[in-house]
């Protein structure tokens, strides 16, 4: 399977990345990605990533860097296109955020996820995430170490 990678957003991805769409039934669970890049551009700390395998854009990613905690950062939204859905695509997705987040030296990732939204849950525990038991804005709070010896970040996990 060719991997996925993470690329920064650029003046020539942007509109693209926009137009990506999850399925009718998951829109209530993550923000339209033109919302996601406005934050971006507010927090300039932020770092919007296309994802793409191959040479198709699949999915997005937003990665905020904690100011309270040193070391970790926030995964604030991650989606993959409705098309690319059911293809273990964001298994693989996943892991390149995570490699990403740990080559630029963090060393923790969290994330919450809207309860009842059963597939990323299962995404995230897959890839090593626990639930801390706190809730932010309503959403259930997880996290994970990211060292680097870590085997579940490999697409298949």
């Amino acid at each position: 399977m060719i991997p996925v990678r993470c690329e920064p957003v650029t003046v020539d991805t942007y509109e693209a990345v926009i137009a990506l769409d999850v399925g009718p039934g998951q829109r209530g669970f993550v923000a339209p990605n033109v919302r996601s890049l406005a934050d971006a551009w507010a927090y300039p700390t932020a770092d919007p990533l296309a994802l793409l395998h191959g040479s198709e854009l699949i999915g997005f990613a937003l990665l905020h860097p904690s100011e309270d905690a040193p070391g970790t950062v926030s995964l604030s939204r991650y989606m993959i296109d409705r098309r690319f859905q059911g293809r273990r695509l964001g298994h693989a997705g996943l892991a390149a955020v995570l490699d990403r987040a740990r080559a630029a030296g963090h060393t923790r990732m969290r994330l919450s996820v809207v309860p009842g939204n059963h597939v990323a849950f299962r995404l995230y525990r897959a890839a090593g995430f626990g639930e801390t038991g706190d809730l932010d804005d309503g959403e259930i709070v997880l996290t994970r170490d990211l060292t680097p010896a870590d085997a579940t970040t490999s697409p298949g996990a």
